[in-house]
């Protein structure tokens, strides 16, 4: 399903409001699920930075202590290994949890739209 939107609608999506908002909360709250919690200003320009290095830390330290609890985590986000290979070429990451953080957020947004999309259909 989320391969039905476009790389261009994603893109238009993270710069308006309403998603970036329902992206930060549907992060706050998968990451509640497992103990962690997840701040935003709500500063919407600043979204993708400030979720990025709160969730950068928790991965790197779920990577290193705590696989287990990572795959359970890419699991409640529905972040599949084949999801992670995807290489992605407009943005260079220099470590595996910045790659991962930077598929999270992708994810998180997707769900947000595709809730959204059938939403408006009047199917949820």
């Amino acid at each position: 399903m989320s391969e039905l939107i476009s790389k261009s609608q994603l893109e238009r999506s993270k710069k308006e409001e309403k998603f970036v908002l329902l992206t930060a909360e549907q992060v706050r709250k998968d990451f509640a699920m497992f103990g962690m919690e997840v701040n935003f200003s709500g500063d919407v320009n600043f979204a993708y930075e400030e979720l990025f290095e709160q969730l950068k830390i928790y991965i790197e330290n779920l990577l290193s202590t705590d696989s287990e609890k990572l795959m359970s985590l890419l699991y409640q986000i529905d972040l599949s290994e084949k999801d992670l290979s995807k290489n992605d070429p407009n943005f260079q990451f220099e470590t595996v949890s910045e790659i991962v953080t930077h598929k999270i957020l992708e994810r998180e947004l997707k769900k947000v739209l595709i809730r959204s999309y059938f939403k408006e259909k009047g199917q949820i």
